[in-house]
């Protein structure tokens, strides 16, 4: 699976000693260990969550890239417009991840890991998604590991060898 984990759980997902880890251990063995298993990032704000306070998880993210476990979507401009496009649709002051449904509308990714409830109805949205881009599935709790399977590699995750 490729999946976008939101700065929300980025701590839950990768530090194996947070209280809450065990909620996303398959996640953290599918990227880590799993065949086809890829991490999805890119844009400013999305790279300024992470690294936000969380100066380690930089160095996660260079092992991933290093093991061939991280999706980059290149360049971060055209994740930042296509987030920018997709603010000025919604209106709502609600919706702060415009950046995670820009790398869902370019990445054609499957699934979002995510803890922030106010941003599911708009991660739901089909109309902020180009044509044949379908809304992701949302990865919260261990019973969600069904997620962790080849049919959520996107094409995108498949190039990368």
């Amino acid at each position: 699976m490729c999946l976008i984990v939101d700065a929300n759980v980025f701590a839950l997902v990768f530090d194996e000693k947070a209280k809450g880890h065990d909620r996303f251990v398959p996640i953290y063995n599918w990227i880590w260990d799993g065949w086809g298993g890829r991490l999805i990032y890119g844009g400013t704000k999305y790279k300024k969550e992470i690294a936000f306070g969380r100066g380690k998880f930089l160095g996660i993210l260079g092992e991933l890239e290093r093991k061939g476990r991280l999706l980059p979507i290149l360049p971060d401009s055209r994740v930042d417009r296509v987030a920018e496009q997709t603010k000025k649709k919604v209106n709502d002051p609600d919706f702060d991840d415009e950046h995670i449904v820009a790398l869902v509308a370019i990445s054609k990714c499957c699934v979002v890991c995510t803890d922030d409830k106010r941003s599911f109805p708009f991660l739901m949205r089909s109309d902020l998604y180009p044509k044949g881009v379908k809304p992701p599935r949302i990865y919260q709790y261990k019973r969600h590991a069904t997620l962790c399977c080849a049919e959520n590699v996107v094409d995108a995750c498949k190039e990368i060898k």
